[in-house]
Formats: structure tokens, sequence, C-alpha cells
């Protein structure tokens, strides 16, 4: 153990903690111990011990140094031939040797392999799926019992042509004579459940034009209609029912829902829809409001104390009182302001 060192402290300018500890006399300072090791060059190094600590084991696998040897990003390098060079440093001093070989500094004229997005867009322009499109957007939109009715007759007429129910949510809006035509047929709701043979028009010139057009939508039609006396009623001879019909069956709710809302414009709430079971039950569960506002307890009793319904023993305040409160209430506020004069803790 080294003796203490005495500097001179006063007269340095700059003495280090290290310095200065070492300074101290040892019976000053007992809590000073000299924690140096001087460890012989047998014994293992502080990486061993730890490794043998952490393995539990005097011989801990793997090399003694992993810090040490090869780099493991070069174990999968490329193997080198006799003479010394990489196969890729071979191939590239084999172009080189080359007569008619040339460096290439930019890639313009270089040959491309794969397929380049870039180059399709600018041979096939932009299409409809590169613009965004808001859902609805095309729609104009009309009054709920008018959106309603189409869209009740719209889904009669593609189940009766055996068609997909969504696929008349492909067509946004109609010519304003097809409108006319939708707004004239009514359904007839003796049987809810069945769409496809609910439907009525009013003349046998309306059922081929509606027949003719709602054929274009939605593909090829799995089923034949042929024109039946059966189907042309007047409107005016029965009451119209497409309130009525089922919406048990989830595919037509959902394709219902999906083409009302599009002629609104706005999202049906999901209370009305999961809560309704008929056509007409959707448009009552949309005319309910659904949260209704808070009432404040205190603009209630207010409303009862001006109107004297309140019971004389009980008081009302819309505030906390405070004690300040209390004590004006049972008229001790004169009395502790008074004290307080005759005291002199208030000055006039």
């Amino acid at each position: 153990m080294r003796p203490a060192l005495r500097l001179p402290l006063r007269e340095a300018l700059y003495v280090c903690s290290g310095c200065r500890q070492e300074a101290i006399p040892r019976a000053i300072s007992p809590l000073t111990r000299d924690f140096r090791r001087y460890a012989s060059s047998d014994s293992p190094s502080l990486l061993e011990r730890t490794r043998s600590k952490l393995w539990k084991t005097e011989k801990p696998p793997g090399p003694a140094d992993p810090y040490s040897g090869q780099s493991q990003l070069l174990r999968g390098a490329e193997p080198e031939n006799e003479e010394g060079l990489a196969s890729g440093e071979t191939e590239e001093a084999e172009l080189s040797a080359a007569d008619d070989y040339k460096q290439a500094k930019t890639w313009d004229g270089l040959e491309s392999i794969g397929f380049l997005q870039k180059d399709q867009w600018l041979q096939e322009g932009t299409s409809k799926a590169d613009k965004y499109v808001r859902y609805g957007a095309e729609v104009r939109t009309r009054s709920v019992p008018y959106a309603l009715h189409q869209t009740t007759v719209e889904l009669c007429l593609m189940s009766m042509l055996g068609k997909p129910l969504t696929s008349v949510c492909d067509v946004p809006r109609h010519n304003p004579q097809i409108l006319s035509m939708l707004d004239s047929c009514y359904v007839d709701a003796s049987s809810p459940k069945q769409w496809n043979t609910a439907l009525r028009f009013p003349n046998q010139q309306t059922m081929e034009a509606l027949m003719f057009v709602f054929n274009q939508i939605g593909g090829e039609s799995t089923a034949k209609v042929e024109p039946s006396d059966k189907l042309i009623t007047e409107k005016s001879s029965k009451a119209d029912s497409h309130r009525e019909l089922s919406l048990l069956d989830p595919s037509v709710k959902f394709a219902f829902v999906k083409r009302l809302s599009q002629l609104l414009g706005r999202r049906i709430p999901d209370k009305a829809i999961t809560s309704s079971w008929t056509v007409g039950e959707i448009l009552s569960g949309m005319a309910i409001q659904l949260k209704e506002k808070p009432v404040q307890v205190k603009k209630v009793l207010k409303k009862k104390a001006a109107a004297g319904q309140l019971p004389p023993n009980l008081n009302f305040s819309p505030k906390r009182l405070s004690k300040h409160h209390v004590d004006e209430e049972f008229g001790r506020k004169k009395a502790i302001i008074s004290e307080f004069y005759r005291r002199g803790y208030v000055q006039n």
C-alpha cells in the first residue's frame, strides 16, 4: 500500500478529486480504502470471470473473446478464388478487360428488369380507381319518404330479376322519366318476406321499360320474368304497403340500408338498423332522437321554485352555499360585522 501523499493544496491552482483523496491521511479518513488490485498474469480476466458467473461453470461455452476474430457480417461473404479475389471482383475485372465496355454514370439508357409501375401509368394514363370520390357524392338526394319508396321498388325489381341486390348502388342516379316510373309503382306486402312478388306496375308500358332498364344492371339475369297481367294494378285501387316488407334476411337488410343511405346522402344510425325488422321501423328509428340531452337538476328546481311548486320547508340555491351565505341567511352577518367594527378590525 502506498503511503499517503501530501500536496500543497493551498498553492496549487487545481487539484483533481483523486489526488485530493490520496493526499488525505489515513487516520483522518478511515473510510478511504485502496481498491486497486494487482492481478497476476495467470488470473482470469474480468470478461472470463463474468462469463463463468453467467454460465455457472469454470469452462463456459463459446469463444473466449466474442469481440475478436472474424466479424459476424463476413460469414456470408463470397469465397475467394486462388488469386485472392472474390467472384464479384473477378467478373468486374473481366468486364473491364473487354474492349467495348464502358462504365455507366447514370441509369439513362440502361436495360430495365421487372415491372415499373411508373411507366405503365405514363402509357395507360390515370383510371377511375386513381381518383377518390366520396360515397354518395354523385347522388341527387331525395326526401325520406320518396327515397324509402324508391329503395323498396328497386330492390323488388332486382329480386324479381334474380340479380345481386347491392348492384343497384352502382347507379347513383336515374333519368327523371325512370324516377317518375318508379314513383308510380306500388308494393303489395301481403307476403312480407316475398320481395320478388311484391311489386305492382301501373301499366304494361311501365313494366316493360323498368324491366329493360334494370336488366342492364348487375350483369345477366338469373331469372326470366314474363310480363303478366297479375303484375299490373292501378296504384289508386290499393293502398301502398311497402313499409310492411320484412328485413329479416341480412342480405336484404344490408342492401336496403346501403341504397337508402346513398339516396339520402347521410349515414343511418346503427341503433335504427339493429332495432328495425321492417321497412317502416327503419323510418321510425331514424326519427327518434338517439341521445337525449341531459337534464340539469339546477334548471328544473329553479323553475319549480319560481312557480312555487317546492315545499315551504325546502330552500333551493343554484350555487354552493358557503359559511358567509349561511350566516347571512340566519341573521348572524350583521352581528358579526358590527363586532368587527367595535374591535377595530374593520376601518371605515
